[in-house]
């Protein structure tokens, strides 16, 4: 005891202390390290007493035993000190019926323990050697009457009779010359009083079972383990399958208990389910006995509990939350049963349980305190940066951003800060109206661009295009022939006569497309984007006028050929010319730059007697045509009466050879041909 003494010296005892029937008094009491706990305080004639209780303690270990702490001589005598309990007698009013059922159900095992395992018989179960620890579980103690089965004689138990509560003796003890048990019934003494013990326990729980129920395990404490026979009565393990401990919370607690022992498919089934079970309890039942089997790490193992039940327990109930998915306990128990567990899961640096707790960090972590916050929370969460998984840094970035505004930036980021980033707009998007009433969210938004409106909406209705797709659409496919008014080439704008000097300079500009420049590629937007007139008059280029024929340019691309030229046109290599003046609707309202006059530069035109390309004309094989090499050829065309050959001319590089006789047959009676010269 010397040792343990020197480890407990500074243990603190908290008055009133809870005097046991035997005159054992029981101090709440706190460790050096501040840890919970409590002094049983011996008599020093009681050593050999204390000896043997605090040996039984060490040795035994198990869930539902007393769990021994420490043991030391003091002046007011021997210290027993173990986990922090209160006795039964205390905690029982305050126990709602499940607690009080699945602490029967506690004691139970104890007994069976002792019994199975250790082949001890306990010879004093009552009221006053049950206690109930902090997480609510019920713990057999009274450990100075524990004795192997055969060591229970007459004598020894006579020995301990100033220790043992009357309403627990059987019958058989009652007479002065009772005889000790057979070794197969050495359980009978225990069971008798646990009997006794049950029975005046469920007194409480009389109107909050079910009727049936109680009197079904009722007539079964009777029958088997009050008989009054010894060898009547059965081992304490066949009560366990009765239906009395067959509820939602003894399942649950059992389940979590043994969660190593079960298979993937059991765990899977059991946690899919598991909030309709737990919804039904109550949230101090949950908060006491669950909280500690649901928060480890066993627990956040589990994928099916991670997505289906732990968002309900990993944050508190708020005002007015309702429907599918809850959550399990009101703020106040939060903060005091789950917050401390909490922070001891914060220390466990495992990679799953650190990503469960930062995925619902912002539903906890207001009811943390700013000590704790700086101290526990923000260092752990600060290590997630420096870890090699992706998945780690960043939800540990995500995590941050949600305790900048509880800490503020200077103590999570640190350092000194300057205004980097200017709080401005642009003054056009002040402008927009984005209220339901104009249906903008319906509809493409448009700005103006320097200051000036679109001006390509030439239709009678609102179609909200810009003005490059407008154009783009209007232009055909290079592969299909069309109307030359249906083409469009490059825009030029050209400044409209002299009106009303009230109007605007920009008010009247017309846009006239032409088809000039074949480098600028066809269905481009038009270059100035200036709006025009949509009067009747026309303007006339200063520069170049609409009759004037364009003359060929160089082109990146080669121009389409209609196979039938128009006859005013007799170059039949040259594109047809297209001028098509468009008019657009004069917009109600102009932008910026209404002062200005925006003119547009042509390209100008190559001279044609620099342009050495600009007479030669690309030959092109029609599918009916015979090729003749030029040393063959004895024939001529004759031009026809618009001075058009009927058959163009080609390069003899894609002649044949020789055409055989076969092969000009077919000519028919239709008339022979002028074979002259040819004129080209």
């Amino acid at each position: 005891m010397g040792a343990e003494n020197s480890a407990l010296g500074s243990c603190v005892l908290k008055e009133p202390p809870f005097t046991l029937p035997s005159g054992l008094a029981v101090y709440p009491a706190v460790l050096q390290d501040g840890k919970l706990a409590s002094v049983f305080v011996y008599k020093r004639e009681n050593e050999d007493k204390v000896n043997k209780a605090a040996k039984h303690l060490k040795t035994l270990r198990h869930p539902c035993l007393l769990r021994f702490l420490s043991c030391t001589v003091e002046s007011d005598g021997i210290h027993l000190v173990t986990e922090r309990v209160q006795p039964l007698e205390v905690a029982l009013e305050t126990l709602s019926s499940a607690e009080v059922c699945a602490g029967i159900y506690d004691i139970l095992l104890a007994l069976i323990f002792l019994h199975d395992r250790g082949h001890l018989t306990h010879n004093n179960v009552c009221l006053s050697s049950v206690f109930v620890s902090e997480d609510g579980h019920w713990k057999l103690g009274g450990m100075e009457t524990v004795c192997r089965v055969p060591q229970a004689t007459p004598e020894f138990l006579r020995s301990i009779q100033s220790v043992r509560d009357p309403a627990g003796i059987p019958p058989e003890e009652k007479s002065p010359e009772f005889t000790a048990l057979p070794e197969p019934h050495g359980h009978a003494r225990d069971a008798f009083a646990f009997g006794t013990l049950v029975e005046s326990v469920l007194t409480v729980l009389s109107g909050q079972v079910a009727a049936d129920l109680l009197a079904s395990f009722q007539q079964t404490l009777h029958s088997a383990l009050l008989n009054p026979l010894p060898k009547c009565r059965p081992a304490l393990s066949t009560l366990l399958s009765h239906d009395f401990f067959r509820n939602d919370f003894l399942e649950v607690v059992n389940f979590l208990k043994s969660l190593t022992l079960k298979s993937e498919e059991e765990k899977t089934e059991f946690f899919k389910f598991l909030l309709d079970r737990v919804s039904c309890l109550s949230e101090e039942l949950i908060a006491s006995r669950l909280v500690p089997l649901l928060l480890n790490q066993l627990v956040f193992a589990e994928p099916v509990a991670v997505k289906s039940f732990l968002p309900h327990l990993l944050g508190p109930k708020k005002d007015g939350a309702r429907g599918a998915g809850p959550c399990l306990l009101s703020p106040a128990l939060f903060q005091s049963r789950v917050v401390p567990v909490l922070l001891q899961l914060f220390q466990v640096h495992e990679e799953h349980v650190r990503m469960v707790l930062l995925s619902h960090l912002e539903a906890y972590v207001s009811h943390f305190t700013q000590e704790q916050l700086r101290t526990v929370i923000l260092p752990q969460v600060l290590l997630g940066l420096r870890d090699t998984s992706d998945s780690i840094v960043a939800i540990t970035l995500h995590s941050l951003a949600v305790l900048v505004s509880l800490l503020g930036p200077e103590v999570v980021v640190g350092g000194q800060r300057t205004k980097i980033f200017k709080r401005t707009a642009p003054s056009f998007a002040k402008t927009v109206d984005l209220s339901p009433e104009g249906d903008q969210l319906s509809q493409p938004l448009k700005f103006p661009m320097n200051g000036l409106s679109d001006v390509n909406n030439t239709s009678g209705h609102s179609d909200n295009l810009p003005s490059s797709s407008k154009t783009s659409e209007e232009w055909p496919d290079w592969s299909e022939p069309e109307e030359p008014e249906n083409k469009a080439g490059n825009t030029q704008a050209w400044p409209p006569e002299p009106q009303d000097a009230a109007r605007s300079p920009l008010a009247d500009l017309t846009v006239v497309e032409v088809w000039g420049d074949s480098e600028t590629k066809p269905g481009a937007a038009i270059t100035a984007s200036t709006p025009v007139t949509s009067g009747e008059h026309k303007a006339t280029p200063t520069s170049h006028p609409l009759t004037e024929e364009p003359k060929p340019l160089k082109s990146s691309r080669p121009h389409k050929i209609s196979p039938a030229p128009s006859v005013d046109d007799p170059d039949p290599t040259r594109p047809p010319k297209v001028s098509q003046e468009r008019r657009l609707k004069t917009p109600t309202e102009l932008g910026l730059g209404e002062e200005f006059t925006i003119q547009v530069k042509r390209k100008p035109v190559p001279d044609p007697e620099l342009d050495w390309f600009a007479d030669m004309i690309p030959e092109i094989k029609p599918t009916a045509a015979v090729l003749v090499l030029p040393e063959l050829r004895t024939h001529t065309m004759v031009p026809n009466k618009d001075g058009v050959s009927p058959l163009m001319p080609f390069s003899s590089k894609f002649a044949a050879a020789e055409i055989t006789e076969a092969e000009s047959e077919g000519w028919g009676d239709e008339g022979e041909l002028n074979w002259g010269d040819s004129s080209w």
